[in-house]
């Protein structure tokens, strides 16, 4: 699947509807989380390198587990991301590179861990804690959500970044993103204009700006 200026991306796993009652919800959530749709996202520029990713809609207990992630409790290479502020999957493979190229700088991340890196990168502010707050999952108003993590090929891991498990919610797939977003909500956080939409789609206003945020002023959009 090629995304221009000679990179691409891989998507893997289906996309079976799941539809569960009520009472069969409890008794099959670890069957419903294996058929959720993964998606795989592969870097031409880190080769090895992979970003997995799955959706949650109707996501009853967010904040808990925002709680999870300032206590240090989830794997360090994963993110849980409020999924209203991500229109397509694009956005994601965008913060993902920055993310791995920091992370192989000599400068090294801007945040502690890759998982809060990737949601720092996401955002369009330049400032830690605005940015892990709006793109984070610590509301109760947050109902639907991603998980994302970076596995490295041939790389022994003691703990695995698949904690599918702790969100209580319904497995979407990852193709249903823009349904999810809160368009008025993504302009107004990364400032983007009628005219520009005129002439380039919402999402890539996104990963433009995801890309060139340390050369923009967020509030000019310039």
């Amino acid at each position: 699947f090629s995304l221009g200026r000679g990179k691409r991306f891989s998507r893997q796993g289906g996309y079976d509807a799941i539809e569960l009652s009520q009472h069969e919800h409890r008794s099959n959530r670890s069957a419903a989380i294996e058929m959720a749709s993964t998606e795989t996202i592969t870097f031409e520029s880190h080769p090895g390198w992979t970003l997995q990713a799955r959706f949650f809609r109707d996501v009853t207990n967010a904040e808990e587990v925002g709680n999870l992630i300032v206590a240090g409790k989830l794997p360090v290479k994963t993110s849980v991301i409020n999924a209203k502020l991500v229109p397509d999957v694009l956005p994601l493979y965008a913060a993902g590179d920055k993310t791995l190229r920091a992370h192989k700088s000599q400068k090294g991340l801007t945040t502690r861990t890759l998982g809060s890196e990737l949601v720092f990168n996401l955002s369009g502010s330049k400032h830690i804690r605005e940015a892990l707050t709006k793109f984070g999952v610590k509301s109760k108003d947050c109902t639907s959500v991603i998980l994302a993590w970076f596995e490295k090929e041939g790389e022994m891991e003691e703990e695995g970044g698949d904690v599918s498990g702790l969100v209580k919610g319904s497995a979407g797939a990852m193709a249903d993103l823009a349904s999810a977003a809160d368009i008025a909500e993504v302009r107004s956080h990364y400032n983007i204009t009628d005219e520009e939409l005129s002439t380039s789609s919402l999402t890539d206003c996104v990963v433009f700006r995801i890309g060139a945020k340390d050369f923009l002023d967020k509030k000019s959009g310039k």
